[in-house]
């Protein structure tokens, strides 16, 4: 199992401790150094004063008579750096701390109310979060536990530790951890070699996060799938009305509620330039760098909903019923359900790579909010649909964790092998 830190879950907490980072960064203070981040999250409210609270300095006086290993801020701040590494939001690698704009983003909510704003910027972070494990297997824990929950409703708080158990995020993991879950807990720790403390330390954190950004919903100690991303006050995700009160040989994809029913002339009409990942947002400091981000990312959002629509268009065609949001295109034809992700591309290596990155955190994600509380598992068909071709080594990386790839050639899309296999029969020039 994958080791994951454990001393903060609150995201307002995490919010004025990378404010802590940032603060001492800027001072050209050594925020690597445990013996001052700790401190500092101490004053700042991050890390408490024990179980009896005690004033601060009185607090910090007394740990600092203390053996180093043995002064608790140290490892309060030793978990929060590495949490910050995993968000993206710095890089410590070096001899000193190295800030990203994420990072700085994250500082600048400390002390705010919890927008929508916020809420969204959280579940970005948290949802592009990768983990790679003593063996270089990377994994998105966060996405892993919704989609263990949405295959396992009424899943337990315990058994969500499950998702630092996953090594990558392929089905065939998934379905490992799915029949994990299964078993009692003490038969888990047996198979998984872990031991309660290690397990109880890692349930901690990852369905905290998920409570916060309204992803789930927890009656006592157990979870079920929101209808849809942050959207828990909906309710639990919904088998579909023909299905209520039968078990079928497999589950079926359905949009959430709060999707919105659309047609090839309406789709691709809700994005907007805030809601856009393709392009990085418009620099604050100089007037005519944000005013070409600005153009930029206006270009891009008007290609990648032309691009929406050709897809969509050609589903409909199929007999597909449509529908978008929070996803970019959902079509559900019988029993089937086609999630499509759409990325333009500016022909850059780079652009490429985020472009490839985002589409698999997406469609990892959203895939979880689509699969009905029945038992079996949906036929949901994951598209990477891109503006031109990618290269085959993007391909097979997406392939391996069930993501068909498709792209615009001229009138119509041509696709990778996965695409033809599972989407030929709906989109024809891919056989």
């Amino acid at each position: 199992m994958k080791g994951f830190p454990n001393q903060v879950a609150d995201l307002g907490k995490l919010a004025k401790a990378m404010r802590c980072v940032v603060q001492l960064s800027d001072r050209g203070e050594q925020a690597r150094d445990d013996g001052v981040l700790g401190p500092a999250l101490v004053r700042a409210g991050v890390a408490g004063t024990g179980h009896t609270p005690i004033p601060v300095e009185r607090y910090l006086r007394e740990q600092l008579r203390k053996n180093p290993s043995n002064q608790s801020f140290r490892t309060t701040a030793r978990g929060l750096r590495e949490l910050f590494r995993l968000l993206g939001f710095i890089d410590d690698s070096g001899d000193a701390v190295v800030l990203t704009d994420l990072g700085r983003q994250a500082a600048d909510f400390a002390d705010m109310p919890m927008t929508a704003d916020q809420t969204d910027f959280w579940r970005r972070a948290i949802r592009d979060m990768t983990h790679v494990g003593p063996d270089d297997t990377a994994s998105h824990p966060y996405q892993v536990l919704l989609r263990l929950v949405a295959r396992k409703p009424g899943i337990t708080r315990a058994k969500c530790a499950l998702a630092l158990e996953a090594r990558d995020d392929s089905p065939e993991e998934l379905d490992r951890i799915v029949a994990l879950a299964d078993l009692d807990e003490e038969d888990i720790w047996a198979q998984i070699g872990v031991t309660k403390p290690n397990w109880d330390n890692a349930k901690k954190v990852l369905p905290k996060f998920a409570e916060q950004l309204r992803d789930v919903i927890r009656t006592g100690h157990s979870f079920v799938i929101a209808d849809a991303p942050g959207r828990a006050d909906v309710g639990p995700a919904e088998t579909p009305s023909r299905f209520r009160g039968k078990v079928p040989a497999v589950a079926v994809p359905r949009a959430p509620r709060t999707s919105r029913t659309v047609t090839p002339d309406t789709i691709g009409e809700a994005g907007t330039l805030e809601g856009f990942d393709e392009a990085e947002a418009p620099p604050a400091v100089d007037p005519v760098a944000a005013a070409a981000a600005i153009r930029t990312r206006r270009d891009r959002l008007r290609r990648h909903n032309l691009l929406v629509k050709k897809l969509a268009t050609r589903l409909a065609t199929a007999g597909a019923r449509l529908y978008e949001l929070p996803f970019d295109v959902l079509g559900i034809i019988g029993e089937t359900g086609i999630l499509g992700e759409i990325k333009t591309l500016d022909g850059t290596p780079e652009d490429e790579r985020d472009r490839v990155r985002e589409s698999l955190s997406q469609l990892l994600y959203y895939e979880a909010f689509l699969i009905g509380p029945v038992a079996g598992e949906a036929s949901i068909c994951k598209v990477a649909c891109f503006e031109s071709r990618v290269t085959p080594a993007h391909s097979e990386w997406l392939n391996r964790q069930g993501i068909a790839v498709v792209w615009q050639e001229g009138d119509g899309f041509a696709g990778d092998a996965l695409a033809t296999e599972v989407l030929g029969r709906f989109l024809g020039e891919l056989r």
